[in-house]
């Protein structure tokens, strides 16, 4: 589903109701498109591609979850998957998520697949600061990028909970046996390795690119 579509012209919100339309005024009267999806259906993504002019392996992307985190250079235009984490208290589980930036001097997309990254807080975030968000397209890829760098210390955190719980109960006087919470936690935190390791690359990649040279982020 579409989750926020607008126009920014020197970080400065323009509602906008209809993609072709907003796409239109970005072209004659200049700024930067920001398109929200969230699991976007096959028809959602043929309308974006068609209006942005998007490649088919963004639309790809976009449509299909369950990636490793990646990070391509289609001439202009930068792709990067990032996995997402959340943490549900009720199981101690850690699910993942996708999140999908394709990212163009003048248009960037959001796609979000899976409960993690609420983009809806990072662009009210941005949006508060007109001085970083006039930085164009590449301030939304920094603030989604932190986002989910947020997130991974999070869950970091109620991982390092979950294990001090398990060590107290395995070495306290009445210990029980603990081994089947011992090998659910060992799983949840091959989970979370999983999607962060492979962002260090990407960061490495993004950041020595010169889109976030010139864009000063």
């Amino acid at each position: 589903m579409i989750r926020d579509l607008a126009v920014y012209r020197h970080g400065i919100r323009n509602e906008a109701a209809d993609l072709a339309h907003a796409w239109r005024s970005v072209l004659d009267d200049g700024g930067f498109l920001w398109l929200g999806l969230v699991e976007p259906t096959d028809v959602e993504m043929a309308d974006a591609a068609h209006v942005l002019g998007l490649h088919p392996l963004s639309v790809e992307d976009a449509l299909h979850a369950h990636q490793r985190p990646k990070l391509e250079r289609l001439g202009d235009t930068l792709i990067c998957v990032f996995k997402t984490v959340f943490y549900d208290d009720a199981t101690s589980a850690v699910d993942t998520g996708e999140v999908i930036v394709v990212c163009a001097p003048r248009f960037v997309l959001t796609v979000r697949h899976g409960m993690g990254a609420q983009l809806a807080d990072t662009r009210a975030r941005l949006e508060a600061r007109p001085d970083f968000l006039s930085h164009g397209p590449y301030s939304v890829l920094h603030a989604v990028l932190d986002t989910v760098v947020d997130d991974y210390v999070v869950i970091a955190g109620e991982l390092e909970q979950d294990i001090a719980e398990i060590e107290h109960r395995v070495f306290s006087d009445d210990a029980t046996s603990d081994a089947q919470d011992i090998y659910l936690l060992k799983r949840e935190v091959i989970e979370f390795r999983r999607a962060v390791k492979p962002l260090g690359q990407e960061i490495d990649e993004i950041f020595s690119g010169p889109e976030i040279g010139r864009a000063h982020v």
